[in-house]
């Protein structure tokens, strides 16, 4: 039930209309029916595959969504909080910098500008109405700042000189964000590169000569193979398969940690990184079959 609570405050959050039960329902009957139909029609780790997918989806896009606008958020903080300080410094009083602000386009953080203004003039105090605005916002950077502006308006501290500090702060920190994230790029590029895209492309050529040497030692012709030769390479299919869907799943949580600093954020990614490799190596792996085939059949004429 707590998480139930928790994602039905995400879904407001983001501005999502649905009800909880009903996307994690529709999730969990997609995931359900491809394991079924998949797995007794094809393949079953395609199946699961894709029930991981629907389920991700399901469970974790609200989250990252929610994420990726507190993120952008704390972004245009600064922005926020340096135009405030300009109205200020022109004589104007607080409610007039917040009117100022609330005209702008600052991204997700301009509807609660607009808010805590409604609040002011249908008579909340400035530091309740800033108080809430920084709880709906979950940010704990916007918390902060809001708790050092109501102190300062509270002592009657120069609040002007308060929010431009803030702001070149926060601006700091974002540029050691960036600098990170410049300087880590590489390392994460790398990571993608040879474990999402390069290793299942190998895996799929490995797993082509495996058949050829599995048909041939079977006694088999090419593309007709004896039963044990048959079940063989069946096994040796699901375990590549396997293989790579576990390490793309986890190259892809540490290229998220490097790039983002969180691992949590690598939620969304590592379903469709795993479904990447998949599609690859089974692309690789039929092509470089028929590549081999035709190849000998060319051959022989």
């Amino acid at each position: 039930m707590n998480f139930i609570r928790k994602y039905t405050e995400t879904l407001e959050y983001i501005g999502w209309k649905a009800k909880a039960p009903v996307i994690i329902g529709g999730g969990i009957a997609g995931a359900v029916a491809a394991v079924i139909l998949l797995g007794l029609t094809y393949d079953i780790v395609l199946g699961f595959l894709i029930a991981l997918t629907l389920l991700d989806i399901s469970f974790g896009l609200p989250f990252f969504l929610a994420d990726k606008k507190l993120t952008e958020m704390e972004r245009r903080l600064p922005d926020v909080l340096g135009h405030m300080s300009t109205t200020l410094k022109t004589g104007g009083t607080i409610e007039m910098a917040l009117k100022e602000v609330s005209r702008m386009d600052y991204g997700p953080i301009t509807p609660g500008m607009r808010l805590m203004l409604k609040n002011i003039r249908e008579g909340v105090t400035f530091e309740e109405a800033f108080r809430r605005f920084a709880e709906n916002s979950r940010s704990d950077l916007i918390k902060k700042a809001a708790t050092i502006i109501i102190s300062a308006r509270r002592s009657g501290g120069a609040l002007t000189e308060t929010l431009n500090a803030m702001s070149q702060d926060i601006r700091a920190m974002e540029r050691l964000n960036r600098e990170r994230k410049t300087k880590t790029f590489m390392q994460f590029l790398f990571l993608i590169t040879a474990g999402v895209l390069v290793a299942p492309l190998v895996f799929g050529i490995v797993h082509s000569v495996l058949m050829i040497l599995i048909q041939s030692s079977g006694g088999g012709a090419a593309g007709v193979a004896v039963t044990p030769s048959k079940g063989l390479a069946s096994t040796y299919n699901f375990l590549f398969k396997t293989y790579i869907i576990i390490e793309s799943s986890l190259t892809m949580m540490g290229a998220v940690l490097i790039r983002e600093g969180k691992i949590s954020r690598s939620v969304l990614y590592v379903p469709l990184a795993a479904m990447a490799a998949y599609i690859i190596y089974t692309v690789v792996a039929a092509g470089f079959m028929s590549f081999i085939a035709g190849g000998g059949m060319m051959g022989g004429f």
